[in-house]
């Protein structure tokens, strides 16, 4: 089901945004935001505001922030962790 939500069109991370407590929302270049809770994050949580900024998209789909380790996909917001491979 939520497979076809993401259906065929290309999706692009414009830029990421921090400016809702306890939220982040991913801003897409069709405009459209995703909007996610920090606490299914806790390692982006536990970045400093300032640190939070300090990220790259990479591959339109991709996000690594320079003070973490780990590598976020587009689909670990939506919830659809193993489907990043897929695409």
């Amino acid at each position: 089901m939520m497979g076809t939500a993401l259906g065929k069109i290309k999706k692009i991370i414009e830029k990421i945004k921090f400016d809702k407590i306890g939220k982040m929302a991913l801003i897409l270049e069709d405009g459209r935001e995703i909007i996610v809770p920090l606490k299914y994050f806790p390692e982006i949580k536990k970045l400093s505001i300032d640190k939070r900024k300090k990220y790259t998209i990479v591959d339109d789909r991709t996000v690594l922030f320079l003070h973490l380790n780990s590598i976020y996909h587009l689909e670990d917001f939506l919830g659809l962790e193993g489907m990043w491979r897929e695409r």
